[in-house]
């Protein structure tokens, strides 16, 4: 790994490590034994790495967007929507047919539970909120989704 994706997965780490939820710590393990932080995303950030660095700017974009929403959920949400694409031996087969709900599935199964607000924003973070439909209970959700696209439409 270079000098960036060091930074980028210590930052990642501290970012989680900070996150005061049962499971946590199972979390940042599969991370670590994964391949979070040598991947790349499908259609963007294709260099090593990518994905990670990815994940860590959408939760940027996510707290200068919306820095009311709840930092934690912020956290999880942006730092692990995409966790449905990392690849580690007995784990490969969990929930394979749709991006998001793998994603929540993998966590369910590292025994981090999200809230009713999380995991609809990560189950559902690849399909816009209808504008009538923005509300409070819809927020994380849609700033997710604003955030991801934005970030992955940059180099």
């Amino acid at each position: 790994m270079d000098k960036k994706s060091i930074a980028i997965k210590q930052k990642v780490i501290s970012l989680l490590s900070d996150v005061n939820r049962e499971g946590i710590s199972n979390v940042i393990a599969y991370l670590n034994q994964s391949d979070y932080f040598t991947a790349h995303c499908h259609h963007h950030h294709r260099n090593e790495g990518g994905l990670a660095e990815h994940s860590l700017d959408v939760y940027r974009k996510m707290r200068e967007m919306t820095p009311k929403l709840p930092d934690d959920s912020c956290r999880i949400v942006a730092l692990l929507h995409d966790l449905c694409t990392t690849r580690m031996e007995g784990y490969n087969e969990v929930d394979s047919f749709h991006h998001g709900q793998r994603s929540v599935e993998l966590l369910k199964v590292l025994g981090f539970e999200l809230t009713e607000d999380e995991w609809v924003a990560i189950s559902r973070h690849m399909h816009h909120v209808p504008k009538e439909n923005i509300n409070e209970y819809t927020q994380l959700w849609h700033t997710l989704y604003l955030c991801d696209k934005i970030s992955a439409r940059e180099p």
